[in-house]
C-alpha cells in the first residue's frame, strides 16, 4: 500500500505543476486523483516475488509505456497492467478525499513530492493485516452455540440459522 501510495503522490505532483491544477481550486485536483491511474500504468509495473511470500512489488518503469516503440516492446512490458489498473483504481477510490486535500495545501505550500509522501502515506497507507479468520468454537458470539434442533442433517426448515429470538 505504501508504495501505491508513493507512486500517487509523485504522479498527481507532477500533474498539479504540469497543468496548474489549484488555479480553480481542489476540484481540479479532486478529479485527478482517481484518473492518476492512468499515469501509474503508463509509468510502473507489477513484479511478483519469489516464493515463499509470492507478493507483488510496484516497479517504475525505466520508459514510460507509452514512449516505447512497437518494436521495442514484449509481452512483459504488458504483464499485469490490469491487476495494476484494478489495484491504483480502489486505492483511489478508497483515499479520493484524504489524497486531493492533502495534495492541494501541501503542494501550495511547496512541499516535494517527496516530502508530501512521508507525511501522508503513513495516514493513508496503513500496514496490510491479514484477515483472521472465523474461529469455530461452540460458545460465545450470534446464534447461542451449536444446539441440534430437527434432525440435524442441515435442513433450513424450521427456523433461520443461528438466529435467537428467544430471550434477548
Amino acid at each position: 500500500r505504501r508504495p501505491m501510495c508513493e507512486a500517487i503522490v509523485d504522479e498527481m505532483h507532477i500533474e498539479i505543476a504540469k497543468h496548474t491544477l489549484r488555479k480553480d481550486g481542489e476540484d481540479d485536483v479532486w478529479e485527478t486523483v482517481p484518473a492518476i491511474c492512468l499515469a501509474i500504468v503508463q509509468n510502473y509495473t507489477l513484479v511478483r516475488t519469489a516464493p515463499p511470500s509470492r507478493g507483488w512489488l510496484l516497479d517504475k518503469r525505466a520508459v514510460r509505456l507509452d514512449d516505447l516503440e512497437p518494436g521495442d516492446t514484449s509481452p512483459a512490458d504488458f504483464e499485469h497492467l490490469l491487476l495494476l489498473k484494478k489495484a491504483c483504481e480502489h486505492y483511489t477510490e478508497e483515499w479520493q478525499h484524504e489524497l486531493s486535500g492533502a495534495m492541494y495545501t501541501r503542494t501550495a505550500a511547496g512541499l516535494s513530492a517527496n516530502k508530501i509522501a512521508s507525511d501522508l502515506c503513513d495516514d493513508v497507507a496503513p500496514p496490510v493485516r491479514p484477515k483472521r479468520k472465523a474461529r469455530a468454537s461452540g460458545g460465545g458470539g450470534s446464534g447461542g452455540g451449536k444446539a441440534k434442533k430437527g434432525s440435524g442433517k442441515g435442513s433450513s426448515k424450521g427456523g433461520k440459522k443461528g438466529s435467537s429470538r428467544g430471550g434477548e
